[in-house]
């Protein structure tokens, strides 16, 4: 995207910067006007060295977010092409028969199908790699499967073990402790039950057994392989479709359980598809209860990458999606909305179901657009009415079967991925545009610094006075009282609680010293996302909010004092905003770090943590009257976190001392 044309004058630009940088600093009296252009101009620099990289990206990343269960891989495989016609028996009018039905390459379903994140690249040729989890991982998973089978049936709620549908169904392959279908007799009849292999061998032999066993099973030294590449000797698709499923599914003994897997797709398949003109295609891991995951942020804060929010159309923006992007469409200054896409699917006539839509689709659609727009709008939340897209895979097929329905053609559908991909393509070219128009006003803007005439001493009086302004915000503890950083720990606790209700996913937590890689838990960085606050009426963005304010309304009233102020101050406030930014996220990431400081996860097994032991341990401990696990543990937490260095105040420091360090960089841009 970075034309030569373009590269020189990005060029010429910056030498131009530099040259009046050495004019106005080799002059005489390094007045206040003087120091404000030359930071303005080094801000200038730094800026058009951030624009040559942006336009220096040449293909971007197409990352789908979204709720488990909403038809996110569907629409992946769709649009890219990841679809083919298989013979399948199928039940249609209480009669099976064998049908020709289109199906996905990916394992899809009702939710649950997709073991980890999935990364699709266009290439030469298609192959299939994995990054899989260690043998200690995949130890630590087998047990926890035991575990589950032990107290399965066990009346006391509290000893239950619940793993998630994807990994249990790859252990299970793993251990070749799988639910088997057998025909028994049945009065005269025969009936098919389901057994357990895993319950019938602990039920038997007990839980020693039903470890080792497993164990031995799993063989998991041996399950060496990361990579396999078609063999050539069947169907493309058909082969892409069964080792995607057996990857998916452990079911490769030579493989380990994935964390990732990339699926490299040969530009025979990829024929009418759309996916080589981008980097990659990533299919993320569904969100559950929580949805402001770490290994999202990755995507989240990559410049070369477009996120998509997966959304049904009948609750969009859906809850998890709008909490999500409500936690990074805060940050104004990183200008999220240019790479956020809000992607609705539709299912069938839903759209001309939307009230006031008259049965036209088209008009349900920019109703339902209209009032995602609304709900972005009124939890102040910028975002382009553009990049709210639409896109029902399954629009053109027969309701019993998917085969297209007779009165369209692929004609029909191609269409309807073509619409949705120029949408994406419109978001990608729109950014390297705006780019270009910032260069031209970054070189207009310049031109006015160069022409500003001196300050008279009634302008000089205004600055001294903004100055005095700014300097006296320096102590935020003036301005923020200190007790409302004493809610910290249990806003925290809070969060921990409600955001893993279920009793076992917290023990499955503390097993793992605060992580859960399963399911892509790490509590130090939810202790970062509470201390932010998950929106700008939590926390930090609340209580900082109004003082903010009072120093953007101190630099705005500058505008007015000067004709080159009327420049300078406004791209300075916008400076201010991702200073603010940086200084949230730095607040964040120092509690994330303190908190792993204080909890001390052991570095191996072996070594002892009286507070994990003690929080592991409450795992069906008998309790007196009135207490309960869930209670335990916040307690358990609420004195670690409260002793020696207490965590509120640690918050509290932070704060005040990141905030300083903001108000010296804005005072410097004064020459202070």
């Amino acid at each position: 995207m970075l034309t030569k044309q373009c590269q020189e004058k990005i060029t010429s630009l910056q030498q131009n910067l530099k040259r009046e940088i050495s004019k106005i600093s080799g002059g005489s009296e390094i007045n206040v006007i003087k120091h404000i252009c030359i930071n303005n101009l080094k801000s200038k620099l730094e800026r058009l060295e951030e624009i040559h990289k942006l336009l220096s990206i040449e293909k971007y990343k197409i990352v789908f977010i979204g709720t488990i269960g909403e038809g996110k891989t569907t629409a992946i495989c769709h649009l890219f092409n990841l679809i083919s016609d298989f013979k399948v028996s199928k039940t249609i009018n209480k009669k099976t028969k064998d049908v020709i039905e289109t199906q996905e390459l990916l394992s899809t379903g009702s939710g649950k199908s997709t073991i980890c994140e999935v990364i699709i690249k266009a290439a030469e040729k298609t192959y299939i790699e994995i990054d899989p989890y260690t043998v200690d991982e995949m130890e630590n998973l087998i047990f926890d499967f035991c575990d589950s089978i032990v107290n399965k049936d066990n009346p006391q709620s509290e000893n239950k073990i619940i793993i998630s549908q994807e990994i249990e169904r790859a252990i299970r392959n793993v251990t070749q402790l799988k639910i088997i279908s057998r025909s028994v007799a049945n009065g005269g009849k025969t009936k098919n039950i389901r057994i357990d292999t895993a319950k019938g061998l602990f039920e038997e032999s007990g839980e020693d057994v039903l470890k080792k066993t497993a164990l031995n099973n799993a063989n998991l030294e041996s399950r060496t392989t990361t990579k396999i590449e078609f063999d050539n000797k069947t169907n493309e698709q058909e082969w892409i479709k069964n080792t995607f499923a057996a990857i998916n599914n452990v079911q490769l003994k030579e493989f380990a359980i994935p964390s990732k897997i990339y699926l490299y797709v040969s530009y025979d398949i990829l024929s009418g598809s759309n996916l080589s003109q981008f980097d990659s295609v990533v299919d993320t891991k569904g969100l559950d209860e929580n949805p402001i995951r770490k290994d999202l942020q990755k995507y989240i804060d990559s410049q070369d990458t477009i996120c998509l929010f997966v959304t049904p159309f009948s609750s969009a923006p859906e809850a998890n999606i709008t909490k999500l992007m409500g936690y990074h469409l805060t940050s104004k200054s990183k200008e999220f909305h240019h790479r956020f896409v809000t992607l609705v699917l539709p299912r069938k006539n839903e759209p001309e179901k939307v009230h006031g839509s008259d049965g036209d689709r088209d008009l349900g659609i920019q109703i339902r657009q209209e009032e995602v727009q609304s709900t972005f709008k009124n939890l102040n939340l910028e975002f382009f009415q553009d990049n709210i897209l639409f896109y029902d895979a399954l629009r053109y097929y027969r309701d019993d079967i998917v085969k297209l329905n007779e009165n369209y053609d692929e004609e029909d559908v191609q269409a309807d991925k073509n619409e949705f991909i120029e949408a994406i393509a419109g978001v990608v070219e729109r950014r390297p545009n705006n780019l270009l128009d910032e260069i031209k006003n970054i070189r207009e803007s310049f031109e006015t610094i160069k022409n500003g005439n001196a300050l008279t001493d009634s302008e000089n009086t205004a600055i001294e006075s903004a100055i005095e302004k700014i300097n006296n915000l320096r102590d935020l503890s003036k301005r923020v009282p200190s007790f409302v950083y004493e809610d910290f720990i249990n806003k925290y606790l809070e969060y921990y609680h409600t955001t893993y209700p279920a009793w076992n996913t917290k023990h499955a937590i503390h097993r793992h010293f605060g992580y859960y890689d399963p399911r892509d838990i790490d509590i130090y960085y939810d202790a970062k996302v509470v201390a932010e606050g998950t929106n700008e009426d939590e926390m930090l963005k609340k209580f900082t909010r109004d003082v903010k304010q009072e120093l953007e309304n101190i630099l705005s009233e500058l505008t007015s004092v000067n004709e080159s102020l009327k420049t300078l101050i406004p791209e300075l406030i916008k400076e201010f905003y991702a200073l603010y930014d940086d200084f949230v996220t730095q607040v964040g990431e120092e509690i994330d770090n303190k908190l792993k400081s204080k909890l001390s996860p052991p570095i191996s097994p072996s070594e002892d943590s009286e507070f994990w032991k003690a929080l592991i341990a409450e795992k069906g401990k008998e309790r007196k009257k009135g207490e309960t696990f869930t209670g335990n543990v916040c307690e358990i937490f609420k004195r670690e976190l409260e002793f020696e260095t207490n965590l509120n105040k640690f918050f509290q420091n932070t704060t005040e001392e990141h905030w300083k360090k903001l108000v010296i960089k804005i005072l410097k841009f004064f020459g202070q």
